[in-house]
């Protein structure tokens, strides 16, 4: 059942089958909360379907959108290394995850060192998509966010028809610009013939100009 998450693709079948064992698997309705701040760590979360919006408050009392996990995703992955969370998470829309449990997890990396090893592997790969993306919300236009998020949720979802998880308001306060900035952009994306927009859908036409955008 992890077989088909990215973060898990490359590990070891042996090691594979540990894992399974000790996912949980949880239902949420569209708005539930998962987790908030203060609340005991359980372990790190997988989306199997529907999406999940990790995200924090600030002195202001303003949101402040971290990541949305959708098919495919992980987070609260640095939960296994303290004792509560640091932010809230809450369904955007109906959705099946897989609680990875904690003290179990920890123990197979004290125990195995060559799961460990693969472990602190994917990590680091995941430490170099991280500052990509800070790197298009810091330095990049906002037609380039918004390519560079359509082709990872292109290699995310494994197809050049992907469908957004989360609604266009949404995904503009994640990508930190104005509902009216992603609404022009992605106007222009769809002129330039690089992609068709059907509700929720998305079409890359053209994938090769589209990286080009984000370079």
């Amino acid at each position: 059942m992890l077989a088909g998450f990215p973060i898990f693709a490359d590990l070891w079948q042996e090691h594979l089958a540990k894992l399974e064992e000790m996912a949980q698997e949880i239902f949420l309705k569209k708005g539930e909360g998962l987790f908030g701040p203060g609340d005991p760590t359980q372990g790190f979360y997988v989306v199997q379907e529907g999406a999940v919006r990790v995200y924090r408050m600030s002195p202001q009392g303003k949101e402040i959108t971290q990541e949305i996990a959708s098919p495919g995703g992980a987070f609260a992955l640095a939960s296994l290394y303290s004792d509560t969370y640091h932010c809230f998470a809450e369904a955007l829309k109906d959705s099946r995850l897989y609680l990875i449990q904690k003290k179990k997890f920890l123990d197979l990396i004290t125990t195995d060192m060559k799961f460990a090893a693969e472990w602190i592997r994917l990590l680091s790969l995941l430490v170099i998509r991280l500052r990509s993306r800070l790197s298009d919300l810091t330095l990049k236009s906002p037609k380039a966010r918004i390519a560079s998020y359509i082709l990872l949720l292109a290699e995310t979802q494994d197809s050049l028809s992907i469908t957004l998880p989360v609604t266009r308001k949404e995904l503009a306060t994640f990508l930190g610009m104005t509902h009216e900035t992603l609404y022009r952009s992605t106007r222009e994306l769809v002129k330039e013939g690089l992609v068709r927009f059907a509700g929720q859908t998305i079409e890359i036409l053209d994938q090769d100009l589209l990286a080009e955008i984000t370079e």
